[in-house]
């Protein structure tokens, strides 16, 4: 039986959305995107950043079954990834804050996407080391370099 032109749209808005998520999942680890959103994505010359925020209904353990209200959010973190387009990539994470309505402690949650002291991806310094023997400070010293 033939598909009507409607039941044609809605498979190609759905594989539309679906090609977005997975090319997500090639660029993005799986474990920023179970709890962060793409929200924005600004590019220049120099490097791409691909801004997410924390998904609002991942309130913490401390607060969860309390009366809270959400209140902003931490301080980012950018985590250098694998370029796109032979520019440094950048994912930066925006985790919300929270309270308990009517306090003023704020909570958040905890994440370890890269090593101490490394503002990397756990998967891109690892590339780094063992493929170039960098770590991601010296990869952006020979981008920079480079880009001369």
């Amino acid at each position: 039986m033939a598909k009507s032109f409607f039941e044609v749209l809605r498979i190609k808005e759905k594989k539309e959305k679906m090609e977005t998520k997975d090319l997500l999942r090639l660029i993005v680890p799986d474990e920023i995107l179970l709890s962060f959103e793409l929200i924005e994505v600004k590019d220049n010359n120099s490097l791409t950043e691909l801004i997410f925020e924390e998904k609002q209904d991942l309130v913490p353990e401390e607060l969860k079954g309390k009366d809270c209200v959400l209140d902003g959010f931490c301080n980012s973190l950018s985590l250098l990834s694998f370029p796109i387009k032979a520019k440094p990539t950048y994912l930066v994470l925006k985790r919300r804050r929270w309270k308990l309505k009517g306090g003023g402690t704020h909570y958040s949650n905890e994440y370890y996407f890269n090593h101490p002291n490394i503002k990397a991806t756990r998967e891109f310094a690892a590339f780094l080391k063992e493929v170039h023997g960098h770590t991601p400070d010296e990869y952006l010293r020979v981008c920079r370099i480079s880009g001369d």
